[in-house]
């Protein structure tokens, strides 16, 4: 597009835009340049500038004395805020006069019953504007709250909360907006807890004007407490019994919308379903009895997935996988994933068997291959296995596995070694979060043991312990996050335990600053550095988050240590850094620039993704 048509373009949209007064002089010199230097200017550009749209004119009413929230809610109030400057005369002084009723409501709503207010209606050539200028008085406070709850709910403690907290205290200025919500706890409580016949026997406010005072009286009559009717379960792809052993509730129990709503989030959380309604049928109450209706529609049984990533540890990588979410009727799964890395390959094939509580207790049985290879160690195994997965009521998630594991190792220069060891261990963990993708609270804690006993076959006999704690709460308008891992092994010939059960540290997840795994104990060979690996771990983190206003973006400082050893006097290496980050749906995509405080390592970049817990 030529100058001049860029210019034509311009003056015919920017006409439709008002702008500031101040901006005409400048904006008429630049385009009078121009002018100058094409040789034409549209006509309609000078128009535009001459001519530019005035903001439109409307009411003001202006309301002084009295509080911020007095003024606020009446002005909510005045019918008369919603007319326009084209209202006339008459009909202005009429809806003035209706006013007086609308001004008391509002001053009543929050204590003031004994306001006085004068208006004085102005009107000018562009429109009208009113002041109104108030005195409001003392407000009425509140004296004293009767509360009496009657009926089958009368020793429920879930009412107990009315009584304790409810929202109102003795001395409050009267507030009906509160006495409102105050009332509406009652119905929400009742609802929720199958108190479906409940209401109101009385409820008022006794105002004394005269002392400025005011009672609050509420009865209820809770009526009985319904419980839970027939069960009625609609689905089509799994057992029937099956599908009960979800229940959180059963037929006789009585009603809390509490558990109908757990029900829901399980069967949602099972992988099986796309959809899963549980509903009460209120309108078939009968008999103090509320039948309960289960649908569910089926996820699709077979999907499959790739996708890709990439880390600093092991580079990109590509991610394969395929589940069959319901092989039989009971429930049972397999799934297979592959994640393919230049440094790092995992492949896993699980058969997934729910047990007595599915949705809380599954076993397990896998065969997976692990490949791993660092600047100084490779280590290839295959792994056979089983394992039993419980969730406490606690919200700890134990696991008891054992596995049969072949591996074959190289450390530095030494000889491939050929290790076949069956490994026993117990992990407990725990994850408390705020639920975002960028939780500002929460913690995660995890704890192993393991072991290989030569009792039972293993080449050697090892124990090891290994446990790992985050940690992140709110700081200065940002985030701290917390970070601490330590583990120790136990064997009588560490020189002969393959890679996979040393300890490292290095890397993103680890001390940044230095390579992945490249921090351990070192022997020189031929002149070279090699890390071996250690019996002991010892790591450690602090960083701090800043998260842009309105925005996915983050910024974070940090500070690392730690490594690992084969004794407790462990040398300390150090690093630390800046990022950025990027709040995805799955968690921060994380950029780090870090520098390695001891020795000559220099700087690294670190990229990551994941949660943060």
């Amino acid at each position: 597009m030529k100058i001049l048509e860029l210019l034509t373009s311009f003056s015919s949209l920017s006409c439709l835009l008002p702008r500031p007064r101040w901006l005409r002089p400048l904006v008429a010199r630049v385009l009078a340049r121009l002018w100058n230097r094409a040789a034409y200017l549209p006509s309609a550009l000078l128009l535009c500038l001459a001519i530019a749209p005035a903001k439109a004119a409307s009411p003001d009413i202006e309301l002084h004395g009295g509080t911020k929230s007095l003024r606020e809610n009446i002005l909510l109030h005045l019918s008369l805020a919603d007319e326009s400057c084209k209202t006339p005369l008459w009909r202005l002084q009429a809806l003035l006069a209706e006013a007086e009723n609308e001004v008391m409501i509002a001053a009543q709503a929050l204590g003031y019953y004994q306001l006085e207010y004068e208006t004085k209606l102005l009107k000018n050539k562009e429109c009208w504007g009113l002041d109104i200028t108030l005195t409001p008085g003392d407000p009425v406070l509140v004296k004293e709250i009767r509360i009496e709850i009657n009926g089958e709910g009368k020793l429920d403690p879930i009412f107990q909360s009315l009584y304790e907290k409810p929202g109102i205290k003795i001395g409050n200025k009267l507030n009906h907006g509160r006495y409102e919500t105050l009332k509406a706890r009652f119905g929400t409580l009742a609802a929720t807890h199958g108190y479906f016949d409940a209401e109101f026997e009385h409820s008022q406010i006794k105002v004394n004007v005269g002392e400025k005072s005011a009672i609050i009286e509420l009865i209820y009559d809770t009526g009985p407490r319904y419980r839970i009717g027939e069960i009625r379960l609609q689905h089509d792809i799994l057992d029937d019994d099956f599908l009960r052993r979800y229940f959180t509730f059963n037929e006789g129990d009585y009603y809390d919308t509490d558990n109908l709503l757990e029900l829901k989030n399980l069967y949602n959380a099972s992988n099986y379903f796309a959809v899963a309604s549980v509903a009460p049928s209120l309108q078939e109450l009968e008999g103090n009895k509320v039948p309960v209706d289960i649908q569910l529609e089926a996820r699709k049984r077979r999907e499959y997935s790739i996708g890709l990533g990439a880390a600093t540890d092991t580079g990109p990588r590509l991610l394969l996988g395929f589940d069959d979410r319901y092989v039989n009727q009971r429930g049972h799964s397999v799934a297979a994933d592959i994640k393919a890395a230049e440094k790092k390959t995992e492949a896993l094939l699980t058969y997934t068997v729910p047990m007595r509580r599915p949705a809380y207790e599954f076993l397990r049985v896998y065969t997976g291959y692990d490949k791993e290879i660092t600047d100084t160690s490779r280590s290839e195994k295959d792994i056979y296995g089983a394992s039993y997965s419980y969730f406490q009521a606690n919200k700890w998630l134990q696991v008891y596995a054992l596995d049969y594991v072949q591996e074959d190792s190289i450390i530095g220069t030494d000889p491939e070694t050929s290790t076949d060891l069956i490994i026993p261990s117990v992990t407990y963990s725990r994850t408390q979060t705020d639920g975002s993708p960028y939780p500002m609270s929460g913690w995660s804690l995890m704890g192993k043991l393991s072991g290989s006993p030569q009792s039972l076959g293993s080449d050697f006999s090892f124990i090891q312990l290994h446990m790992r704690a985050k940690y992140i709460t709110g700081f200065a308008g940002g985030r701290v996050l917390l970070r601490a891992e330590a583990g120790t092994t136990q064997t009588d010939n560490f020189s002969i335990v393959p890679a996979s059960v040393r300890f490292y540290a290095g890397g993103d997840s680890s001390v940044r600053g230095y390579d992945y795994e490249s921090l351990g104990p070192i022997k020189i060979v031929d002149g070279k550095e090699v890390v071996e690996g250690g019996n002991n771990l010892l790591v450690s983190s602090i960083e701090y988050d800043y998260r842009f206003e309105d925005s996915n973006w983050a910024v974070a400082a940090f500070f690392d240590q730690g490594n690992a050893a084969n004794d407790t006097d462990i040398d300390v290496m150090r690093g630390a850094g800046a990022g950025v980050r990027w709040i995805s749906p799955i968690g921060p995509i994380r950029v780090d620039v870090a520098q390695a405080l001891d020795g000559d390592k220099g700087w690294r970049v670190h990229v990551s993704m994941g949660p943060d817990l």
